[in-house]
């Protein structure tokens, strides 16, 4: 039997990588999926994903693109009954090459456009008393990490505000859990090893910090996504779950 019983779930980023796969697992166990994008070309391939009832552009931190999205979901769907925010970006930098603009970057769009989902969503699963919020962290919001501290900072964000959330709403029959990935196989990865110059090195450099001794796959980040939301984690709030290939235990 599938886990879910025609849940409404939005998930953003489902471009490529984790939300791509997300979005396929979530249709594939009874969802009816809100896919979002970042660019409007990607919604045709989106919408061809059984179980999507939806594909829609959503700039993350707008909060009117956030507010059409929902709105069009409860609208069409009933109701968001599980949230996903699993749209990011990562750029490199320590402290000296991280000026203002890019800190400013690096926050609204991994943490502050997090919060607008959260905060988009809240009202509908408070009428309901039900609801599963999912954030995406990372395994540098738990340990550190040289030349992220933008990024850093902003997935610490994330971890301490769904902690916040899964407390203020525990008893109302929302949970809220975040998934901290090690590095995974995705086009973000890619583009980091892209711009290095020796890309083999930089990809053994990745590799070497899992002692599973490989990258992570999308797949294995959505499946965790899948679990959290779904009522087989009934009893589970306000949890950041590492899926790292053994890293945060090094």
């Amino acid at each position: 039997m599938p886990r879910f019983d025609g849940e409404c779930a939005l998930i953003t980023g489902c471009g490529s990588g984790i939300g791509l796969a997300a979005a396929k697992m979530f249709g594939a166990e009874g969802c009816r999926v809100v896919a979002t994008v970042e660019h409007e070309d990607q919604i045709a391939d989106i919408h061809n994903i059984p179980g999507v009832a939806l594909a829609r552009k959503l700039d993350v931190t707008s909060e009117e693109d956030w507010q059409s999205v929902v709105g069009e979901a409860a609208h069409q769907l009933g109701g968001v009954d599980i949230l996903f925010n699993n749209a990011g970006v990562t750029v490199w930098g320590d402290l000296q090459a991280t000026d203002r603009a890019l800190w400013d970057r690096m926050l609204l769009i991994n943490l502050t456009g997090q919060y607008l989902g959260c905060r988009s969503v809240i009202d509908g699963m408070l009428a309901k008393r039900k609801g599963s919020i999912v954030n995406i962290a990372s395994i540098n919001a738990i340990r550190g990490n040289k030349g992220l501290i933008g990024y850093s900072a902003a997935k610490g964000g994330v971890a301490a505000m769904t902690r916040a959330i899964a407390l203020d709403h525990a008893d109302q029959g929302i949970r809220a859990n975040c998934v901290c990935p090690g590095t995974i196989d995705t086009p973000m990865a890619q583009t980091s090893i892209d711009i290095a110059d020796d890309k083999d090195l930089a990809l053994s450099s990745m590799v070497a910090k899992h002692p599973m001794a490989r990258l992570g796959l999308a797949e294995e980040v959505a499946s965790v996504a899948l679990f959290l939301a779904s009522q087989d984690a009934a009893y589970v709030t306000g949890q950041a779950i590492p899926v790292d290939g053994g890293r945060s235990i090094r």
